[in-house]
């Protein structure tokens, strides 16, 4: 009988929600220092943006909304998923991690070998398949969950989330295999709205719905979630269609309408906010300013490349495209912001163990928000080559220190946890 006790307990804490949670965000600390390197040593590195868009895109932004829509579908719905359900979890990461590595190796290859797009496309069908397997398994926990829950359509968003990544990826798979005409750019511009604006987008869209709130601690959450998620889920299928089509003016419609869905809760949160202004309660941390500025900066750069289709006499993407602003601005500072909050409130241990966590993690917080946004806005506007380098060492930088951090955050909460 001890035996069987002992045997049980060793069972239970394999899957206690802190140790299966790091096994299974060991990829995004892993991805997270390949970037924080390459981003350093870009301006050595031959074909950097390239490896750099799809190292953050893929082997950072994939893997951490993958762990998180789930952690968070499991927190909005009250319901953890059974300990038999683990495993399968682990497994997608490792199928997912395999199939990035194979489409990155693909593209690395392709000034050497003809055949590299039938690597990539191996990789981006693993990656497909997972995603697939990712939003089926959100959507039963959604249907398991009842009518009567409150955050229905918040874990509805990341099922379409995972959805328009099972799409962007196929657009990608197209890309590889490098299309004749026009057709190249119009799969070019379908895979950016369907990875960025639908992968990425509708899964901040539906976590920040709540976590905005918590992340400034201003009262209530966003009271039309499902309206604003749905119609940013419109204005990407509108700018989808139309980029298959070719023309220009559906693509800036869908981008506009898509900015104006984040524009109306962008409003509603500075409203919240404002409220809060003369409070003596520190709100401004390093979380809560990302969240805010990194939403500043998707809004601005939808809007001007809607105009920019919308005026363009010819249809793609110009030269000028916002990807640095999109991927830095927006994708990087609010994943950077958010896992700083979320690390030490889901290591939990109490109050006073989260407080410690949250502190180390907000050390220099609101310097590093300023820094990074000013150094992005330089690197973007200076004009000599040296200056933007330095600039962008300067915003890597500000990214860089997030690893220490954290690991400054968890030695902190442990000491806590072991005193108490």
């Amino acid at each position: 009988m001890p035996e069987r006790t002992a045997a049980l307990e060793r069972e239970a804490q394999r899957w206690n929600p802190r140790v299966w949670h790091r096994k299974v965000s060991r990829p995004v600390s892993v991805w997270i220092v390949v970037f924080l390197c390459v981003g350093l040593a870009h301006p050595l590195i031959p074909e950097s943006r390239w490896l750099l868009v799809h190292i953050f895109t893929l082997g950072i932004l994939t893997n951490s909304i993958m762990v998180w829509s789930q952690n968070l579908t499991e927190r909005f719905l009250h319901k953890r998923l059974d300990d038999a359900a683990r495993p399968a979890q682990l497994l997608r990461s490792r199928l997912l991690n395999a199939g990035i590595l194979v489409v990155l190796a693909g593209q690395i290859l392709r000034p050497i070998l003809a055949s590299h797009w039938l690597i990539t496309a191996c990789g981006a069908i693993v990656v497909c398949v997972v995603a697939a397997w990712h939003s089926l398994v959100i959507f039963r926990q959604l249907q398991a969950a009842g009518q009567t829950q409150r955050f229905r359509p918040v874990v509805g968003g990341y099922v379409v989330s995972a959805v328009s990544l099972v799409v962007g990826t196929i657009f990608g798979i197209a890309l590889a295999v490098d299309l004749p005409g026009q057709w190249q750019s119009r799969i070019l511009v379908a895979h950016l709205l369907s990875n960025l604006g639908g992968f990425v987008g509708l899964a901040a869209a539906a976590s920040l719905t709540v976590l905005f709130s918590a992340m400034w601690r201003v009262n209530g959450t966003f009271d039309r979630p499902g309206a604003m998620l749905g119609v940013a889920c419109v204005g990407v299928c509108i700018g989808v269609v139309g980029a298959l089509t070719g023309n220009g003016v559906p693509v800036g419609v869908g981008l506009l309408c898509y900015a104006g869905a984040w524009a109306f809760a962008l409003q509603t949160w500075l409203a919240a906010v404002l409220r809060t202004v003369g409070e003596p309660k520190q709100r401004a941390t390093y979380w809560s300013l990302s969240a805010l500025a990194a939403v500043a900066w998707l809004v601005a750069s939808a809007v001007w490349l809607g105009v920019q289709f919308l005026t363009a006499d010819d249809f793609g993407l110009s030269g000028a495209a916002p990807v640095l602003p999109l991927l830095l601005g927006f994708a990087a500072q609010l994943l950077f912001g958010t896992m700083s909050y979320l690390l030490p409130t889901t290591m939990g241990g109490g109050p006073s163990a989260t407080r410690a966590g949250l502190a180390e993690q907000n050390r220099g917080g609101v310097a590093r928000v300023i820094l990074f946004n000013a150094a992005l806005i330089c690197w973007l506007l200076v004009p000599g080559s040296i200056a933007k380098i330095a600039f962008s060492l300067v915003v890597f930088g500000c990214l860089t220190a997030f690893l220490p951090l954290t690991a400054r955050a968890v030695r902190a909460q442990r000491a806590v946890l072991t005193a108490q």
